[in-house]
């Protein structure tokens, strides 16, 4: 990442970080290039690394100018860890995990990258935004009760050192339930700074097809769903 500023005194201390994103998606097409498109105009631009499942999405994601890694949509866990080793290779630091129909704030990378230079060595979300497109309405949702501490899976950061600290096993390869669990507990195992931010930085486009649904998440006990008028 270059540094916008002339003056090296001037440095905001950020010029040293090369952010990957990870987006592991599956017959997405629409909200995923649109995921890209919004990605690619961000300051400061990540590299990003699209896993999908079929031949077809293989080629239509690389007319993008992306990273495109080629994976089968089963065990999920192996899909979004192999997105992981091909960020590995390009250097991430950081790392960002990020739903193919999540949408992170302009300028949540950059404060991301302001509390690794803090010297924190993870950052997550407890908050999110949440737009039921077939029900048309809106909602702020957040983790509470046994979940209030725990970050979602979309808008992770994982530092480089804690990266190496685990040995870039952010996922369970076997699984395809469950899968934001593996890579906290590793990193709380480590010991590591964590910083939980509770702002809604990411929103979730619901669409009927996704494995949470709107209605899971308003029966839920750990989590709260308010509607925004």
């Amino acid at each position: 990442m270059k540094c916008s500023k002339d003056d090296s005194a001037d440095c905001c201390g950020l010029c040293d970080y090369t952010p990957v994103v990870v987006i592991a998606t599956h017959e997405r097409k629409e909200l995923t290039t649109k995921n890209i498109n919004e990605l690619l105009l961000m300051t400061p631009k990540p590299k990003i690394v699209i896993v999908c499942s079929s031949q077809d999405e293989l080629e239509y994601y690389k007319e993008l100018g992306v990273n495109v890694v080629h994976y089968p949509n089963r065990p999920l866990g192996a899909k979004w860890q192999s997105g992981v080793n091909a960020a590995a290779k390009l250097g991430a630091n950081p790392l960002i995990i990020l739903g193919s129909d999540d949408f992170i704030n302009n300028d949540y990378l950059k404060f991301a990258l302001q509390k690794l230079n803090e010297g924190f060595d993870f950052i997550g979300l407890t908050h999110w935004m949440m737009d039921d497109v077939i029900g048309r309405e809106k909602y702020h949702c957040q983790y509470t009760n046994l979940n209030v501490d725990f970050p979602i899976g979309s808008g992770r950061v994982y530092s480089k050192s804690i990266l190496e600290g685990i040995r870039w096993k952010v996922f369970n390869s076997s699984l395809d339930k469950h899968l934001d669990d593996q890579g906290f507990k590793n990193v709380k195992n480590r010991n590591a700074k964590i910083f939980l931010h509770r702002s809604p930085e990411v929103l979730a486009i619901k669409t009927g097809k996704e494995m949470n649904t709107v209605e899971a998440y308003k029966r839920s006990r750990n989590i709260t769903c308010k509607r925004i008028k």
